[in-house]
Formats: structure tokens, sequence, C-alpha cells
């Protein structure tokens, strides 16, 4: 891969041979690839939560689920806190996590003993995410073109032909007026693979769903967008979209 990026990768399970173990995996992976990466071991969920108190956080993180006092799940929940973009992993002896699994926003679940293969070709997948540039978008305004990238973008409404974008950080955008109809003018979000229309006037980026309920989507900011009777197929579009890892279908 030839990269000259440092990255960090936390490791965390109370069983120290599986560390051993799966920090060997890594190791083994980083230096054949020729990936600079710091590996750090953790026993527990507040260690690593200790260390990452005082210093920088990871890229990735490969979590066991099954630990005394913190388990995995609620150590990736408070990670996802001050680290959204990370790539969380899971590992553990038990399916009976997977589903809560990605409410973490997990990029990935393992079952234990952890096969160096299937170990490596998620570390693959991650490096190469870590890797491409963000996807970004020229949001043509009344006064200028600014550009955004894909995954700042919570969802976008459209109104009176205009494009309204709501942006991470609570930003609002309104484009200039439009001719064409809302679908005539989503087709480049579409193709990202991460937004899906909620109703007739929303575009909905799947990155920032939060929950779902029995009426729809809660994003990241707060906001409750209606899941509409004709666009009911958006709610299994985005479980699709989590239980493949966030992967564009």
């Amino acid at each position: 891969m030839g990269d000259l990026q440092m990255y960090r990768i936390s490791v965390c399970d109370d069983n120290s041979s599986e560390l051993e173990k799966i920090c060997s995996i890594i190791s083994g992976y980083t230096e054949a690839n020729n990936i600079t990466a710091e590996i750090k071991t953790f026993s527990s969920g507040s260690e690593l939560l200790e260390y990452e108190g005082t210093n920088c956080r990871s890229d990735i993180y490969i979590l066991d689920i099954i630990m005394p006092g913190m388990n995995g799940i609620q150590l990736g929940k408070t990670i996802r806190q001050n680290n959204s973009e990370a790539f969380i992993i899971f590992l553990t002896t038990s399916k009976d996590y997977a589903l809560e699994s990605y409410s973490v926003k997990a990029f990935s679940y393992l079952i234990k003993p952890a096969e160096k293969k299937n170990v490596e070709a998620e570390l693959k997948d991650c490096f190469s995410r870590i890797s491409s540039p963000p996807e970004r978008f020229a949001l043509k305004c009344a006064s200028n073109t600014m550009t955004v990238n894909a995954e700042d973008i919570v969802y976008i409404e459209y109104y009176n032909h205009h494009m309204i974008y709501r942006l991470a950080g609570g930003k609002t955008v309104e484009s200039i007026h439009f001719r064409g109809t809302f679908d005539s003018m989503i087709g480049d979000y579409i193709k990202n693979g991460s937004f899906i229309k909620s109703s007739a006037s929303y575009l909905v980026n799947m990155k920032h769903i939060k929950t779902v309920n029995s009426v729809g989507f809660i994003m990241s900011d707060g906001t409750l967008l209606t899941v509409t009777r004709k666009y009911a197929d958006a709610r299994k579009k985005y479980i699709d979209y989590e239980l493949n890892g966030g992967e564009r279908q």
C-alpha cells in the first residue's frame, strides 16, 4: 500500500492470549503492506477510555464484546460520542449481540476465535476506505458555490424549487432556484450510496440516521424525518445499508 500516514489501532480484550493473537495478525498485515501503524492494547474498556482521554483517538478499534464491567457495546457507544469516523470491529464468541452492535454503527462483527484471513480482510477494507478521499458536492447558493463532504450533509429538503441543505454542526444552506424536479437534481447523491429518499421532498444521509421508529428516521441533529407510505422501503434500505457495514448497495 505504501502509505506514509501513521494510523492508530486500539484493541481491547480481557483475554490476554486472544489480545496477543489479534495484535500479531494486525502487525503481520501492516508490515506486509508497508502500513505505518501504532497498535495499542487494553484489557478493559475503562483502561482504553482513560488512555484516549489524554492521547489521540484511534482510526480503528477492535473490541471484544463480552467483557466484565463495561462490555464492548457500551464501550463502542462511548467511543462513538467523540469519534464518529472511526472503524469499529467487534469480536465475540456469541452471535446474540449482532443486531445491537449495529446501533454503534459498527464496521463489522466477527465471531471468535479470530481467524487470520477474516481479520486481514476487515483491515484491508478499513484501510482502503481511510485512504480514499471523501466524495464532495458543490452547493450552488445565491451568493457563492460552496463545496462540502458528502458525509457532512445530514439531509436535504426540497422546497419551492430550492434545495435546503442541513449540515452537520447545525448549519443550513439554501441553494439557488432550480427549474427542475427534486429527482432530477439528486442523481449524484443517490449514486453516492449513502442517500435515500424518505418522502417526496426529503433526501436523507443514512450515515446520519441515529434511530428508526414507527414514524421515520431520527437524525444525528435530533430532527425526526417522516417516512411516507410511498417510500416505506426506505427503512429496509437503511437496515440493509447498516447490515452491510455502511457500504453502498
